[in-house]
């Protein structure tokens, strides 16, 4: 993979202010999913773009977005379950490297 790193903070950006009008419109469950979407992309940022985990997470959260632009909520909930997942095996990975 070779996104720019800012594109995730655009990315969440969006995501935040998708999740603010959400909440504004009494969608706490569509609120909440932008939301926690948005923090996934923040991982990026630091995320090692090496890993195949890193790649899986990508495919997910690429998944729960696609979902929440047609407004289900429970799709895109599972993606960023898997793609939360994949992420934190990549965590994993890097501490078992670290001496």
């Amino acid at each position: 993979m070779s996104t720019p790193r800012s594109v995730y903070r655009q990315i969440a950006a969006e995501l935040a202010a998708q999740a603010d009008a959400e909440a504004a419109a009494n969608h706490p469950q569509l609120a909440r999913s932008h939301a926690e979407l948005g923090l996934v992309y923040l991982a990026f940022e630091t995320a090692p773009m090496s890993n195949p985990h890193v790649e899986a997470a990508w495919k997910a959260v690429e998944a729960a977005r696609q979902s929440l632009t047609y407004g289900t909520a429970i799709g895109a909930q599972a993606d960023t379950a898997r793609a939360r997942l994949h992420l934190a095996l990549v965590e994993l990975d890097d501490a078992q490297r670290t001496p």
